[in-house]
């Protein structure tokens, strides 16, 4: 198996990861304060960071010399109809020029982004659940037809899976980028992604969704508790984020009142799911905080990486 120099190695997992820290560099606290010029800009701000992590990314594979060895692909497992929503002006659009062409590139989402990028990925793999935006991603990917375009109608949990096993470790290196709906991901799939030692990983974590789910005063019902436990990967989320207190009770000593209390905020969730994401994956960036137009905190959006050599590497020259 050829792999690279270790200088190289170092090099490229420095320079990708030392990327997403440099577009992000603003450290929590400074970020999850929402203001009025970020609020509601959420989509692009994630989307204009990934499409410039992409063009670093498939610049360093395809022009270093031992680089090129590996096939490169980009997954993305939500890819829906490759568009995000917008108003259009109908009629008076015909009043407003050049608004239709701004309006297009705006409204671009990650698949269109993506296929843009150049040097491009070797192969494409784009995961939809919904049989109809499948038809609009097909369309799409006529467009480009010299490129190697996949489009897989399956739920993304198990077409991940499947992949992942499949993934030539030893020749092929990926990005796959996660923009679920709501908390869909389960950890099964993102411990999967990480084992491979071979992805760069890109997670839109459902702060909002999840929030709801851990209920004040008591803990979630099962149902939630149990899809908590899918997006954590251990129950340990109830002792992290729930505190509990008892006392004798002066009517009835045999029952004891119990007082259950949420204790997570924010900052406690983040670094909980970013404690489980390290026992996958070597590195593992601080998030950006996506916001709402109201500056209610949605999304949290994470950067790991799980090429062991590249991290060794990296340790021994920081000795």
């Amino acid at each position: 198996m050829l792999l690279l120099a270790p200088t190289q190695t170092t090099a490229l997992f420095n320079y990708l990861t030392a990327l997403f820290d440099v577009l992000f560099r603003r450290r929590f606290d400074e970020k999850w304060q929402s203001n009025s010029s970020s609020a509601g800009l959420g989509q692009q701000q994630k989307l204009e960071a990934l499409s410039k992590y992409l063009r670093a990314y498939t610049k360093i594979f395809k022009k270093n010399p031992r680089a090129r060895f590996f096939n490169i692909t980009y997954v993305d497992a939500f890819a829906g109809t490759g568009r995000l929503r917008g108003r259009e002006l109908g009629p008076l659009a015909k009043y407003f020029p050049g608004w239709a062409e701004s309006a297009e590139e705006y409204r671009k989402g990650s698949v269109p982004r993506a296929l843009e990028i150049e040097p491009p990925f070797d192969k494409y793999i784009f995961i939809e659940k919904d049989s109809e935006k499948c038809e609009e991603l097909k369309t799409l990917a006529a467009r480009f037809p010299s490129k190697s375009i996949k489009i897989i109608n399956e739920d993304a949990n198990s077409a991940l899976l499947k992949w992942c096993k499949q993934l030539d470790r030893n020749h092929e290196r990926a990005v796959v980028f996660l923009d679920p709906f709501g908390a869909s991901v389960e950890w099964n799939v993102i411990a999967a992604l990480g084992r491979t030692r071979a992805v760069d990983l890109w997670i839109l974590f459902p702060f909002f969704a999840v929030n709801r789910m851990l209920i004040r005063n008591r803990k979630p019902p099962e149902a939630w508790a149990t899809r908590l436990t899918k997006v954590f990967g251990t129950r340990d989320w109830e002792s992290e984020f729930y505190s509990s207190t008892e006392w004798e009770s002066l009517l009835d000593p045999k029952r004891p009142i119990k007082l259950i209390s949420k204790t997570a905020d924010p900052y406690t969730i983040s670094d909980f799911f970013i404690k489980q994401l390290r026992k996958e994956f070597v590195k593992v960036s601080e998030p950006l905080a996506l916001h709402n137009s109201t500056g209610s905190l949605l999304f949290l959006l994470y950067f790991a990486a799980a090429n062991q050599r590249s991290a060794e590497n990296r340790a021994e020259n920081r000795e």
